[in-house]
């Protein structure tokens, strides 16, 4: 099965990230959601064959103009959540606590085998069967460091141009750059052709 943990940021923040080698919430030194929650990393999961992927064409399956692609393996490691959009918890561990029915997926990480998320993808085809974007249908996160070296198998670029010093970091860090190249900035290709991006 094909899936993906994807963060997405902007480019700013981006050059932060591949300075360190890791995403933290300190990282995301730029005005965005983290400033709610500033003990969180958030991430969404990517997979094949969502519930009507490719109406979502219209809208980019990330925040931000720059994703970074991670390996599901982290799901395994890390204590994370899933929780609906928007019903993150200001505090991690307050969301281990809660009996919140927002919250989809639980784990304390270590895990011996990959979690089973049918649930959390069975959430997600319901959610696009009755909305249009993909990007306001789920939340994954993470409290832990995540080391670009160990998780990062790519990363998502849409736009134009790209910093020479981005290229350069991204090099040094040995992460390929692929880059959306649209006619129409506001067109993106659906979720399954965002995945066949990721794997080119």
């Amino acid at each position: 099965m094909k899936e993906y943990i994807i963060h997405g940021t902007v480019e700013q923040n981006l050059e932060n990230i591949l300075k360190d080698g890791y995403i933290t919430p300190n990282n995301e030194k730029a005005d965005t959601m983290l400033n709610e929650s500033p003990n969180q990393i958030f991430t969404q999961l990517v997979y094949i064959d969502i519930h009507a992927q490719e109406i979502d064409k219209q809208q980019r399956p990330f925040y931000g103009n720059c994703a970074i692609v991670l390996d599901k393996q982290i799901l395994k490691d890390y204590p994370f959540y899933a929780c609906t959009i928007g019903s993150f918890h200001n505090n991690f561990n307050n969301a281990f606590e809660s009996n919140d029915p927002d919250i989809l997926y639980k784990s304390h990480g270590k895990l011996k085998r990959m979690p089973n998320l049918k649930k959390l993808k069975n959430y997600i085809n319901n959610y696009m069967k009755e909305n249009d974007h993909f990007i306001y249908s789920h939340e994954i996160l993470f409290n832990k460091k995540i080391f670009l070296k160990k998780y990062c198998l790519c990363i998502i670029y849409s736009g134009n141009h790209i910093s020479d010093n981005i290229i350069n970091l991204s090099d040094k860090l040995k992460i390929p750059i692929k880059q959306f190249r649209n006619v129409d900035k506001f067109f993106y290709p659906g979720m399954n052709k965002f995945i066949d991006l990721i794997e080119s």
